[in-house]
């Protein structure tokens, strides 16, 4: 059994190649009549040229009806790039291919009619700017053969070369912007998930230091106690200083230990603050290529970060709108937190309330790359900018 993708882009790429296996038939029943039809050319070109341009332009499409979703992606896209090369030396070939010098009843190359399904698959298969090549190439290739198979004049063909022009690159920005959504969707999937499993990381260390208080509280601390009696044993004696040791190692405070933070671990840090607060915030993020952020900032940034949130929630209220916006970037970090409460005038806080200052704007300072301020006007709400600049 075939293990197939399971990715949004994925799925839509199926999908759209199957609905081209749909379009092929469609558009060979159309095509199959008429003076400019498939049958009628049958007599008019060389028996191979017949028997090539409907393998490739009708008969390889229909196939992605039964492969779409059973055959790897790899497959389908080699499939999709077959008929589009396909179709443009069949194209180019249909001159030298005719059995006369015009073709009968002032026809035209079936082919031109079925121009749509190909550039939906170079859509599907190719995703870069190289995929505007094939309407330009309609823009050319439709009026000159259409001019050297038929009695046509020369404004009829050139309209005729401007329609396909126009309609191939309908087709062909339509897939784009569809694949493209799903490759949106799918970055939004993994971002989401990397956060989610940051996030479940740091929650694990939590009980893990929960764990640890315990076992310092029954075990470190009763070892403690005896050792501090009277008459205590030697063994005993060493085994307090062992603890002491322990718990100076264990109660280190985080920001002096080594190491730093990812740009996804400083996301999951700073977004979790609001709901460790108990606060309601809207909080939007996106992370890319961080530099390691050193722990010292993370906890300025965190402690500023929540006397933010606390301040607004205090002062603002519950209907303000509260916004959170965190960023991690080669940069560095930069968090923004808005809201629409009734705003104060900096100028006119008492100096010796220095909640803002010191929690924020001074907190900030202390750290290398740290800065913050912070903006509001009677009226008009308030927002902090907190940041860390990577060196």
């Amino acid at each position: 059994m075939t293990v197939l993708e399971h990715t949004a882009r994925d799925r839509v790429q199926r999908v759209l190649y199957f609905a081209s296996g749909i379009g092929a038939v469609v558009f060979g029943l159309l095509l199959l009549t008429g003076p400019s039809g498939i049958l009628a050319a049958r007599d008019q070109v060389q028996p191979w040229y017949w028997w090539l341009s409907v393998i490739v332009v009708v008969i390889l499409p229909i196939s992605f009806v039964g492969t779409a979703f059973r055959v790897p992606l790899r497959a389908l896209h080699a499939i999709a790039i077959t008929c589009v090369a396909g179709f443009l030396l069949v194209q180019l070939l249909w001159v030298p291919a005719m059995t006369g010098d015009w073709l009968a009843d002032n026809g035209t190359p079936w082919i031109q009619g079925i121009n749509a399904l190909p550039s939906t698959l170079v859509g599907v298969a190719w995703t870069s700017s190289a995929v505007w090549f094939f309407p330009l190439s309609q823009l050319v290739l439709v009026p000159m053969i259409q001019l050297m198979a038929s009695q046509t004049s020369t404004w009829a063909a050139v309209l005729d070369g401007c329609g396909a022009l126009i309609f191939c690159s309908i087709l062909t920005a339509m897939t784009l912007a569809v694949v493209g959504a799903a490759r949106g969707e799918d970055k939004a999937a993994r971002d989401a998930r990397s956060l989610a499993a940051v996030e479940a990381a740091r929650r694990t260390r939590e009980r893990e230091v929960t764990r640890i208080n315990a076992i310092v509280h029954d075990d470190v601390m009763s070892v403690l106690l005896t050792a501090s009696r009277e008459g205590a044993p030697g063994a005993v004696s060493a085994s307090a200083d062992e603890a002491l040791s322990s718990i100076a190692s264990l109660t280190t405070p985080e920001h002096e230990r080594p190491g730093g933070y990812s740009g996804p671990e400083v996301v999951a840090a700073l977004r979790a603050v609001p709901a460790d607060l108990g606060v309601a915030a809207h909080v939007d993020y996106s992370f890319g290529s961080c530099p390691s952020v050193p722990a010292d900032a993370v906890a300025a940034l965190s402690e500023a970060l929540g006397e933010a949130v606390r301040n607004s929630a205090r002062h603002a209220g519950d209907h303000a709108g509260l916004a959170v916006s965190i960023t991690a970037n080669y940069r560095g970090v930069d968090v923004l937190v808005t809201d629409r409460g009734p705003g104060f005038d900096p100028a006119g806080i008492d100096p010796l309330r220095l909640g803002i200052r010191v929690s924020i704007v001074d907190r900030m300072a202390t750290v290398t790359g740290g800065r913050g301020t912070v903006d509001s006007r009677p009226g008009r709400g308030t927002t902090v900018a907190i940041g860390w600049d990577a060196p």
